[in-house]
């Protein structure tokens, strides 16, 4: 998936390199924030001994658009993101939390509905994520650690839907699907089925 990832970004870049100049001129640069819903996936994600429930966040960052015409674009992003879960034991006798930042660089496919004032689009792409910090609470007390719980990288895809108001405002939401498996195992051991998924929704800015 690393060298999938690596190549579809060096094969789109060369892509727009070649592009003849009027096609490249419609570039947009601007900024974007909202909320996040993290909540893991996998088959190891779910106790059952207690409730798993969503780790409510905040996402923004910087967004950079190739519009190739009408409807198709090229989105490149770089996005600070929160990921992480909290379990809460059925008879109550826990609440652990595990929290980690990331940031996000999504390269993003978009096809847009070229209508006069509002429009719609889907987008999808691959996505990597480099994580910046960890946190381990137990009953909400901070569990200091001499060993990362979670690798320092992630990568998956990311599906979404949203409205462009006009040429300088957008609106979308998404889901980031986690294909790695992020939790640090030492050698030897099984690697926990534990991935990380996101639901966001956020508000962009063109210049």
């Amino acid at each position: 998936m690393k060298r999938l990832t690596t190549a579809l970004v060096i094969a789109v870049f060369a892509g727009l390199l070649a592009l003849p100049q009027p096609a490249r001129a419609d570039i947009q640069f601007g900024i974007k924030a909202g909320g996040s819903m993290a909540k893991p996936t996998g088959l190891d994600a779910q106790d059952p001994l207690a409730t798993l429930k969503n780790k409510v966040g905040f996402t923004g960052g910087l967004f950079l658009a190739f519009n190739l015409g009408r409807v198709v674009a090229i989105q490149w992003e770089v996005l600070y993101t929160m990921k992480g879960a909290t379990y809460v034991a059925l008879d109550d006798t826990y609440t652990d939390k595990l929290y980690a930042d990331y940031i996000e660089v999504p390269l993003l496919l978009k096809l847009k509905l070229p209508l006069p004032i509002i429009q719609p689009f889907v987008f999808a792409g691959p996505t990597v994520g480099f994580k910046l910090q960890e946190k381990l609470e137990e009953n909400g007390t901070e569990v200091p650690s001499t060993e990362k719980l979670l690798k320092n990288n992630d990568y998956g895809a990311i599906f979404g839907a949203g409205l462009n108001l006009g040429r300088n405002f957008m609106v979308d939401v998404r889901y980031s699907l986690g294909m790695q498996k992020v939790i640090s195992t030492v050698q030897g051991e099984v690697q926990p089925d534990f991935k990380n998924g996101v639901w966001s929704a956020s508000l962009g800015i063109a210049f």
